[in-house]
């Protein structure tokens, strides 16, 4: 027969192996969430990396792996302000601002963009030799995972030039717009016709989809053919 004192005594006992019960629960929920946590991240770099796997089959003469590189005189100021460490610090995925140079890598992932003051600048790339332009690609993260300002801070209306051996020849080669509501990474024939060819491009970026402070650029790249002219001259170890 159960007794009042065998009751409380069970009671009491049910009650710590709750208790434990539930501190373990609570411990198994904070270690869930830490996976889940570094597995977004994992998760959100493999996508980009399938992203970077994309459909355009053309060379891109403006990868830094080539020989492409910026102009940084001819090409706007980065974007600063008094808040710009508070603001990249909470990015997951980096912890500062991005130098012009980033558009010339492959990793094209949140904050992983070149960010310039107010919705109008420029960037010159100084491409690995001289290349009758044919196409400029950009791309963007959608807006559903681009921090950096989502798809306001996206370049929208933009022109671009080829410059000549001169370096203060420019030749207006297209205006286009980027259109965030369409696929991240587009590409825009150039009017280079007769077909010129060029030892720097310059992107201007003329409006950007409505971020009051900053623009950022993520990938930029430059498609078409190194002239003959410099076909030739790498053959016989002339000058490039």
């Amino acid at each position: 027969m159960l007794t009042i004192s065998k009751y409380h005594e069970r009671v009491r006992t049910q009650g710590e192996q709750l208790q434990q019960l539930q501190a373990e629960l609570d411990k198994l929920h904070k270690e869930v969430s830490s996976v889940r946590t570094a597995n977004s991240e994992r998760v959100a770099k493999l996508v980009f990396q399938r992203l970077n796997e994309d459909f355009v089959r053309k060379p891109d003469y403006a990868l830094s792996s080539v020989g492409a590189s910026i102009d940084l005189e001819k090409t706007s100021r980065d974007y600063e302000d008094a808040n710009s460490a508070y603001f990249w610090n909470h990015f997951s995925f980096w912890n500062y601002a991005r130098p012009p140079t980033v558009i010339l890598e492959p990793d094209v992932f949140p904050g992983n963009c070149w960010a310039f003051e107010g919705d109008q600048g420029q960037v010159v790339i100084r491409l690995p030799g001289r290349v009758q332009l044919t196409d400029i690609t950009l791309q963007h993260p959608p807006p559903s995972v681009a921090h950096s300002g989502g798809a306001k801070s996206a370049p929208r209306s933009f022109q671009v030039y080829g410059l000549q051996v001169d370096d203060e020849t420019e030749v207006f080669l297209g205006k286009f717009t980027f259109d965030v509501e369409k696929s991240e990474i587009q590409t825009f024939h150039l009017q280079n016709d007769p077909p010129t060819a060029f030892p720097k491009v310059k992107i201007q970026i003329l409006s950007n989809w409505g971020h009051p402070h900053f623009t950022c650029l993520y990938r930029v790249r430059a498609h078409g053919m190194r002239s003959s002219e410099e076909a030739g001259d790498s053959a016989t170890g002339g000058p490039n």
